[in-house]
């Protein structure tokens, strides 16, 4: 097994899966990150300034209601951010009130882009510059991580090659799928804090429940079989536990589901679905896999009881 760090979280994946190519994201304070790897072979000055002028040719492009000359509302030096960091405030699709901050910055190994998620009011940001300014305090925050580095616990919240450095405030997200196993098994971990009106109402158990109770899988011409259904808790979070296996006229799969339905706006509790699906078959070997992934998830801080 070897081990991923995901938002506040940390969990044990199989060492034969790999993160599915853009599969992960990230969002923290309503602002959306990735990060990139500047490629071998050219310096990091090069490559940024490739990958900039390719995200301003990408959205300089006309709308119904803009030219390309009028979707760029200003660009923007941002200083002490890494070793150079720019952003651009452009107005977001045919609106003529929200905007979209997009600050890309150079760490020197690693360029991280800090988007806002969604838009901003234009007369509200022009007022207050409350998006650059979180924008600034998130960027100051990133520390840059190798292979070499510990991960340590406290107020972190952990992308693919860094990690910021804030407390959780509101709204974070991250999302990651892993693919490549001999068993051909996929897994996702969705977490999602402070999903308020969001949230689930209902567990995975009666979800489950209700799909086969409403017919709704008889008339989609699958069968379900249950193999096992419990509470179950992870990392201290009491949960839902669903595996069944599927049949339809072509295939069988067994699908593997662990649900939490988070505490409002708690960062220590967040809304977490972690799901695997296989092809039908070694359903023993299957089963130890999924109790190792849900026994190794661990949270990278100390709770608050």
């Amino acid at each position: 097994m070897e081990t991923f760090y995901i938002g506040r979280f940390s969990i044990a994946i199989p060492a034969e899966m790999k993160e599915a190519g853009g599969s992960r994201s990230h969002k923290v304070r309503d602002f959306k990150l990735s990060e990139i790897v500047w490629p071998k072979g050219i310096s990091h000055v090069k490559a940024r300034e490739a990958e900039w002028k390719k995200y301003l040719a990408e959205i300089k492009k006309p709308t119904l209601s803009k030219t390309a000359e009028e979707i760029i509302i200003k660009t923007q030096v941002f200083p002490r951010l890494g070793k150079w960091a720019e952003g651009v405030f452009y107005f977001a699709s045919n609106s003529t009130k929200t905007a979209n901050w997009a600050v890309l910055m150079d760490t020197g190994p690693v360029g991280v882009w800090v988007k806002t998620n969604p838009p901003v009011l234009i007369d509200k940001e022009n007022r207050s510059n409350n998006a650059a300014k979180n924008i600034s305090t998130i960027g100051k925050s990133y520390h840059e991580m190798d292979s070499n580095t510990a991960r340590p616990k406290g107020d972190w919240f952990y992308l693919k090659h860094g990690a910021i450095n804030l407390p959780y405030l509101w709204q974070e997200k991250s999302y990651i799928r892993f693919e490549g196993h001999p068993l051909d098994l996929k897994i996702e971990i969705d977490m999602d804090m402070d999903a308020g009106h969001k949230r689930p109402q209902f567990g995975l158990i009666e979800k489950a429940s209700a799909t086969i109770d409403s017919g709704y899988a008889s008339a989609a011409n699958v069968s379900i079989k249950n193999i096992r259904s419990q509470k179950r808790e992870v990392a201290g979070m009491p949960g839902d536990e669903v595996i069944d296996r599927l049949t339809d006229k072509d295939k069988k799969t067994l699908d593997f589901g662990w649900e939490y339905i988070g505490r409002k706006d708690s960062g220590e509790y967040p809304t977490i679905r972690i799901t695997m699906e296989s092809p039908d078959g070694n359903l023993d070997e299957k089963l130890k896999i999924w109790d190792a992934v849900l026994d190794s998830l661990k949270p990278m801080f100390e709770r608050n009881k």
